[in-house]
């Protein structure tokens, strides 16, 4: 070893200790606020981006390793097994096999105010969906879906929706009945985020059986959490919603879809399967990304899957699918589903 390189030896090991101890520390502190996300704001805003937080505990690994420091290097794989857990543990699956009729259940968030929607309608009419749900629709998008109000027979009424009902449904099935969950928060600030759908539905050519509705659905649009106020707006709509759907009657099919603006890994959207008793229809705990970036989209998909649907436990779901890019900051969800 020459003298130049025993000089700079230990200046280049106290260097990479150093950035490797800057890593370790980040990654330490961003899991630690993710482990109490539920209470701490910016500790579920780190939940949107698990997967990206797995992916630097591990590069921090392999850095650490590389640079010889063993200790680090295990204390990193550690952060890095608690971050990846949720990512690929086993979720509850809805009913293995049902008799009843099947359907095709999809969601998609439209991206509001623009004016070309032709793929968004053209996907929409030709999935073979007869149960859609929407978010961001208002007065001026429904200016461009005559050709939804063509296609599907059914939706709910124009008293309920209002000029710009925010959510809406467009269905194949009849509308029994149409309503708003009631005493559901929404923060008056400039943003999207609206009153959740109710539907009772029933087949093409059937009734209700006893009174019952064949399927209920819900369609959920909940405030994005750019802000603390409307996080806790946010976690306070999911639970008024997962309320409501709890009190169903029991044995009733329920689907519950729409833009939750709440990832698969966010405390608050375990504690909507949970009070609800809804399955998540994804079948995975590592869903693919729903929503993303447009500034990206022809480089990269980043950003988090939040865009569900959600069944009760005697629904078969025989099929799940993340759509097309159909022009929104969305991807379109869809279901195909055998009632009992």
């Amino acid at each position: 070893m020459t003298a130049f390189e025993f000089s700079v030896t230990p200046t280049r090991r106290r260097l990479s200790s150093s950035v490797t101890g800057a890593m370790l520390m980040v990654v330490a502190i961003a899991t630690l606020a993710r482990l109490n996300a539920d209470t701490l704001y910016y500790g579920d805003l780190i939940t949107f981006f698990l997967p990206a937080l797995f992916g630097i505990c591990l590069a921090t690994a392999f850095v650490a390793v590389i640079a010889g420091h063993r200790l680090l290097a295990a204390v990193a794989v550690v952060i890095a097994l608690l971050n990846g857990f949720p990512l690929v543990q086993p979720i509850e699956r809805a009913a293995a096999s049902t008799i009843g009729r099947e359907l095709r259940v999809a969601t998609s968030n439209i991206l509001g105010n623009r004016s070309d929607y032709g793929d968004l309608i053209a996907w929409s009419t030709k999935s073979g969906i007869d149960v859609l749900g929407q978010q961001e629709v208002s007065g001026y998008a429904l200016r461009y879906f005559d050709a939804l109000r063509s296609h599907f027979p059914s939706t709910p009424p124009a008293d309920l929706l209002g000029r710009h009902p925010e959510v809406m449904a467009w269905s194949g099935w009849k509308i029994l009945k149409a309503e708003h969950v009631k005493n559901v928060p929404i923060l008056p600030v400039f943003g999207w985020g609206g009153a959740p759908l109710r539907l009772e539905l029933a087949a093409p050519g059937e009734q209700a059986v006893d009174g019952q509705p064949a399927l209920v659905v819900y369609v959920l649009h909940p405030t994005t959490p750019r802000s603390y106020d409307q996080w806790v707006d946010r976690n306070a709509y999911l639970e008024v919603v997962a309320k409501a759907i709890a009190a169903e009657p029991a044995g009733t099919p329920v689907v519950a879809m729409g833009d939750f603006n709440t990832p698969t890994w966010s405390p608050f959207f375990q504690s909507f399967l949970k009070t609800s008793g809804l399955i998540d229809a994804s079948g995975t705990g590592w869903p693919a990304t729903t929503r993303f970036s447009r500034r990206f989209a022809k480089l990269v998909h980043f950003g988090s899957p939040v865009d569900h649907i959600l069944v009760s436990r005697n629904i078969e779901v025989k099929r799940f699918e993340v759509g097309p890019d159909i022009g929104s900051d969305h991807f379109p969800v869809f279901a195909d589903l055998r009632l009992p």
